[in-house]
Formats: C-alpha cells, structure tokens, sequence
C-alpha cells in the first residue's frame, strides 16, 4: 500500500481542507535565524571550515562556542553550546539547537554529526516537511542531509504542542530524493487511536509532487450500505496531475470517479472531472462530469468550455457532496471561441441548456405524463461577426453584425411521450443606426433605427402562436408543439426604429444625514422618459422557433414584431458620499416603466399582448460592500397577476453571509404558477468553534421544502466535526435510490480531508 500517511501528503503538495483555519504565522523569534548576518573569523578560524559568531573558547584540539551560530556551504547550525573537535571534524551541539538549510529545518536538544560527511544522530528532535507538516521523534541517525532513520515517530500539520490530530510510526525511514518505508503507522485523534493502522507501507518522499495512494476514506450509509473509498494520485509532469476516486457501496456497487487538472503555463488552465456507477437497485447507469478549459492567448484569442452532463437531476444529491449552492444544481454547458480586434470582434459558440420534468401534480399543463423527462436546447454552433460603432453624421454611430448557427431541441421522452430531435439553421443579419439626435435645456432626444434579415431553414409545423385567432383563443400542447421544428422554411424581413425623450431631470441635495447607519451627505435625481417604438411585421410570426431574443424580440428597445407601442418611464438615482472632497457613488437605483400596445404583439412566452403590458419595476440598492439588494417586479395591469423576484445578499466582517430570493409568477396562463423562497448563508459562532452553513428552496404550492441543507461544524485545530442534514424531495417518476431524508456525520482532518463519513 503506497501513501497511506500525512507525509505522502505532503510531499504531494495537497492542498488545505477549505473548512479548516489557516496555520499561524510565524513568531520573530522563529524568523530570526533566516536573517543574514554578519560571520565573523576569531582565533582559531583557520583550522575550522566554518565561519561563526558568539562567546569563542579554544584548546589545542578543542574549539567551543557558547550562544553563537557557525555557517557554512549553505548550512547554518544555532545551540547553546557548540563543540567542534578538530582533528576528526566531529561536531557536538547541545541546547535549543536549530539547524536550517535547503529543503531542511530541524530543532532538537542535542546532535552529534560528522561535519564534513554530514552524517550523525540527534535526540529529542522536531523537524519541519513541507509544505506544513512538523514531524517530532526521540531519535534520528543520518548518513547524509538527505537520508534519515526516525525512531518512534509522530507526524502532524497542526502548529499547537498537543495537534488535533497526528499519527504514531514506530520507525521511519526516509531517502529524500526517493522513498520513505513507515512501520506500524496509527492516527490519532488528540490521545485517542483509530482504526486507521498500517503496518507497513513506503512511499515516495520528495518534495515535490509524488505519485502514490492516499489515506482511504471508510463510511456507512443507510440506503448504500458500507463504504470503502481509494483515491490514487498520479503526477502527469510539472503541469499536470490526475486523481483516481473509486468508491464502493456494498448495496449498490462502485461509483468510478476521477480527476485531471492541468495548466501549461499561466494562460491556460483546465480540469476534467467526473463520476460514473450501475446502480444495482435501479439497474441503470448513472453518472456525472464537467469539463472546464480556459485559454487566454497572448495575441488576443480567447478559448472557454464548461460542459456539464448528468444522468438525472439528483445524481449530485445521491452520490455526491451534497446540494451545492443556493439555487438548482446547473446542467448547462457552453464553449466559446474569439478575438476581439480593433474594428470588431470574431467568436465562435456553442451551448446547451438541459431542464429535466417531474411532478407530482398531474394537472400542470407543462408538467405532466405527457411532458418529456428532459428537454435539451442546443446552439451546436453559431459563429458571429460584429463590427464596433462607425461615426457618421455628428453624433449618431453605424455598428452590426452577422450569425450564422445551427440549434436543436432535442426531447427524451417519458412513458407518454417518445424521443424527438429537431434542428434548424439559422442565418442573421442586422446593422443599426444610434445616437443623440440633440440637447434641448433639460431635454434629450435619442434615436436608434435597424435593419434586419433572418433566413430559417425549418420553422414550427404549425402556427403554434397565431395572433389571427384573437387575444384569448390559443389552442396548443404545451408539451411538445413549441418545439416541433419540422416546418418549411422561411426569411423574415423587418426594419425597426425607436425614438425616446427624456427630461427634465429634478434633484435635491440632503448635507449631514444619519440614516440607519449611513452619515454623509445624500441627492436625490429623478428623470422621466418617453418613449416611440415601432417594428415592421411579419406575417408568420406564430410558425417561427422561440429559441433566443432573435426570435423574440427582433426588434430595437426588445420589441416584438409587429410592435406599434407607446413607453412612459421614471427613473431615480440616490447618490452618496461621506464628504465634500470625495466623489458621489451611486448607492440605489429605481426604474418603474410601462407599454402601451397599439397592435397584438407575440412575446417570448407565448403570449398575446394588446393595449396597456404589464408594469416593469426595478431596483437594486447597494449602500455598501456588504449590502445588495435587487427587486423586479412585472404587474398586469387589466388581469392583476404579476411577476416578482427579490433578492438579498448581506455580508458580515467575520466571514458570513445570508442571501435571500423570492419569486412569484402569476402573469403567463400557460406557464405553471410558481412561487418559492430560497435562502442560505453562513454563520460562525463562538470565535469560529461552530460554523453553520445553510440552504434551502420552499416551494408555497406545495407547502414544503423541495430542497435544503443544513451542516454543523465544531473545528478544532486540523480537525473539524461535521453534521450535516440534506432534504431532498423526491416523487415516484425521478430515477434515484437515495432518500429523501439524508444525516452525514463526516470527520475532516487537515492535510487528509475526509477521513470517516455515516450516512443514515
């Protein structure tokens, strides 16, 4: 067994638990000895090979140094006392000594070496390994700086005089420039042993990065059974590594896990990770991986991917770490290829947004037996040109561009409903006129106008959305006709323009405020606006895809087409500054707008509009660095529903945090009402001793939680005890053979990670 201890660790550089304090800095005193100084040559000096500083006696064969330092050949060596006999080059030093060199910092209470062989013994002994580890031993013998024999050994990364936690060998022997034997090795909790024991293993003990095995992780789940987890770590040259994971489950077989990081040079960095297991209960595969790659060229070419695939939705939950962050578990993917140049930029993507479907309601229209499990919407790719502002006539800019792609939905079906793919071309092309047409006092006038061509190569099968029919009177399957790209194809012509007035503005300054904590000096602006839109119309809009804004909103100022409409807003500005000599910060922002619409208008749902749209609120606040707040909000004004999501993200100076969303739908028929709060944060409690981390999602249609974790930490020095509780609400159609209910005890030990987990 290679690896099976704290030094394997560290000699591979294996970073800290995230959980865990960082170690001390060290204290003056323990710096003093890395400070050069100046050696001084006494009597005698000639017949010693070092140089040396302190209280000097001499004999004939004898040379003494009390309280001083001696240094050569990048050694330097610090005692109370120190002996050196000069006719056989033996060197005795007693007393705090401290020896240092490359790769080599050892304490101890007396050493005797051969100076000009560097070989010897020393007792009572505490020497520092990198990158933190302190390893202590009663006695050492050494053949060379680089070769040692430790007796009754004790290995930890804690700084403290009695660790958290360190592990017992009884003999160690080390060769640094190659490998390390260990014989009867125990880890130790405080002065408790575990069960980890090994009774013999070697492995690699250079400093730099090591291939090897590592600690094995050992655990109990309720509905998994036992669990014996073995990690290998493989060093792929000076930059890059890969991890091997494998972990078995008695009731459920081996989840087949591993990593590969790699980084070339400081511009280029990526990872690949990923999982895979046939569930034995299920009898299906099931797996999960992620592929991150970042590329930043000095000559300007950028190249990005994050691909993110599953099996299901709760492959996360079950096999893995746990929820992840506030919010859902992402499954969407991305690639991204460009440059930008003087005159335009150049870029190449691709994307896939997947969203799987399960409920237990059976009379939710877009959730329901007849609704695929998972629908995919795939940009495989799109290539853009666009060229940057042109001046033309004063102030009004030409700018543009060009896309040409390729896009796909791609259903799964489930027991109603088979597997269908669908996939189109797409060529768009669009230039734009903009600018200030002028200054009038405390009157402004802006225009901008475009031009656009898009080519489809298929469209929807039928009008899915046809204005024709009236406002109120749409017959469609939710489930599966807004996706069913099978039609002829067709190219849509439409010019846009919109004109917007805006002024005056009006303000008012409030000198010495002191308001829930903020002093300073506080102006109010407001500002109205007006403003003209109108979009030429195409005549099947209703049989176009709805994949992106290009479909939607074609137009200029995100207009639909065929949008005759009339936009009255106000907009407000508070602004803030502690004082007279510094500059005002924009602390809160709010934006209340409406639409009058002149002709029925599709929108990006689905819907119809005609006559007044719905009442659009916005406003963020952000006072300072540790408070955030954002809320959107969209009211009917004829039927009363509305759309709302606020946001609160709030930042304490020990570390912790709270965010807070909620959101509510209540304006699209056709979608499934949905209202929930999500919330999360971290506390630390006690001079950081307990930490508590939550999460959570409420869903009110249902009264309950669809998700939430909860974890308790108590952290001690290189040791931290963690309880965590994970709720995840599970129904008969998801594919998963965990539980809802989940409790994790889990045992974390700086430098090794997780040693121990229970599940129930």
């Amino acid at each position: 067994m290679l690896g099976a201890l704290p030094t394997l660790l560290a000699a591979q550089g294996i970073p800290l638990v995230p959980l865990l304090p960082p170690l001390d800095a060290p204290t003056p005193a323990e710096l003093l000895p890395l400070r050069p100084f100046q050696m001084e040559r006494g009597p005698g000096a000639s017949r010693v090979p070092f140089d040396w500083r302190g209280e000097l006696r001499e004999t004939a064969n004898v040379w003494i140094l009390e309280h001083g330092a001696i240094q050569a050949e990048g050694l330097l060596l610090l005692a109370d006392r120190i002996e050196y006999r000069i006719p056989d080059g033996l060197l005795i030093a007693e007393g705090h000594v401290r020896l240092e060199g490359p790769e080599l910092r050892l304490r101890g209470e007396r050493l005797q070496m051969d100076w000009t062989r560097r070989s010897g013994e020393a007792w009572a002994l505490q020497m520092d390994l990198p990158p933190s580890w302190t390893l202590r031993s009663g006695h050492v013998a050494f053949t060379t700086l680089r070769t040692w024999a430790f007796d009754q050994v004790e290995l930890s990364p804690c700084p403290e005089e009695k660790p958290g936690w360190k592990a017992k060998l009884s003999s160690l022997k080390v060769d640094l420039d190659g490998f390390a034997t260990l014989k009867n090795a125990h880890i130790y909790l405080g002065p408790i042993p575990t069960p980890y024991y090994v009774p013999w293993a070697i492995y690699p003990a250079q400093a730099d990065r090591a291939s090897g095995l590592l600690p094995p992780l050992l655990g109990y789940s309720g509905s998994f059974g036992a669990t014996l987890g073995l990690t290998y770590y493989q060093v792929l040259g000076d930059s890059a590594d890969a991890t091997f994971s494998p972990e078995y489950f008695s009731k459920e077989g081996t989840l087949w896990g591993g990593e590969a990081r790699w980084r070339p040079d400081l511009t280029h960095q990526g990872s690949f990770s990923g999982e895979t297991i046939h569930q034995r209960s299920l009898d299906t595969r099931r797996y999960r991986f992620n592929l991150k790659e970042v590329w930043q060229r000095e000559d300007g070419w950028q190249l990005t991917a994050d691909v993110n695939q599953a099996s299901d939705n709760l492959v996360d939950a079950d096999f893995g770490k746990g929820l992840g962050n506030l919010g859902a578990t992402s499954f969407d993917s991305a690639f991204y290829l460009g440059r930008s140049f003087t005159f335009g930029s150049l870029s190449l993507s691709a994307a896939e947004q997947r969203s799987f479907f399960f409920t237990k309601d059976q009379g939710d229209p877009f959730y329901s037996p007849e609704f695929p499990a998972s629908l995919r919407r795939q940009t495989m790719p799109q290539g853009e040109f666009r060229f940057f502002p042109i001046p033309l006539l004063g102030p009004l800019y030409l700018d543009g561009g060009v896309r040409l792609g390729r896009f796909a939905y791609r259903i799964e079906g489930s027991t109603a409903v088979a597997d269908q793919s669908y996939a189109w071309d797409r060529q768009d092309a669009n230039t734009r006129i903009h600018g200030r047409l002028g200054q009038w006092g405390p009157f402004r006038a802006d225009l901008e106008m475009m031009g656009r061509a898009t080519h489809y190569s298929s469209t929807l099968s039928s009008a899915v959305f046809d204005p024709s029919g009236g406002i109120n009177d749409t017959v469609v399957n939710p489930a599966t006709s807004p996706f069913q790209v099978d039609g002829a194809a067709a190219t849509r012509l439409l010019f846009s323009s919109h004109l917007r007035l805006s002024g005056p503005q009006v303000g008012r300054s409030f000198k010495d405020v002191n308001l829930l904590g903020y002093t300073g000096e506080l102006k109010h602006v407001a500002e109205p606006y007006f403003g003209l839109t109108g979009t030429s119309a195409y005549g099947d809009a209703g049989t176009l895809p709805r994949f992106d804004a290009v479909d939607a909103f074609p137009g200029v100022n995100e207009s639909a087409s065929g949008e005759r409409s009339f936009e009255v807003g106000f907009k407000q500005h508070i602004l803030g500054r502690s004082g007279s000599g510094s500059a005002f910060a924009d602390l809160a922002r709010l934006r209340v707008a409406t639409r009058y619409h002149a002709t029925t208008v599709i929108l990006s749902d689905g819907r119809y509009k005609k006559g007044w749209s719905s009442v659009d609120t916005d406003l963020d606040v952000e006072p300072d660095e540790r408070w955030r707040i954002s809320l959107r909000s969209s009211s009917e004004i004829g039927s009363g529903g509305s759309d709302n999501a606020l946001s609160l993200d709030v930042k304490s100076q020990d570390g912790g945090r709270l965010n807070l969303a909620y959101f509510s739908t209540g304006i699209n028929r056709f979608l499934v009402r949905q209202q929930g709060l999500q919330f999360g944060g971290l506390q630390r409690l006690w001079d950081d001793r307990f930490r508590l981390e939550f999460s959570a999602n409420y869903d009110f249609k249902y009264h309950g939680f669809a998700s939430s974790q909860v974890a308790l930490a108590y952290v001690q020095p290189c040791v931290a005890y963690v309880l965590k509780y994970t709720h995840v609400a599970l129904n008969q159609a998801l594919v998963s053979g965990g539980r809802e209910d989940r409790v994790d005890l889990i045992l974390t030990l700086r430098g090794l990670g997780d040693l121990f987990s229970f599940r129930y």
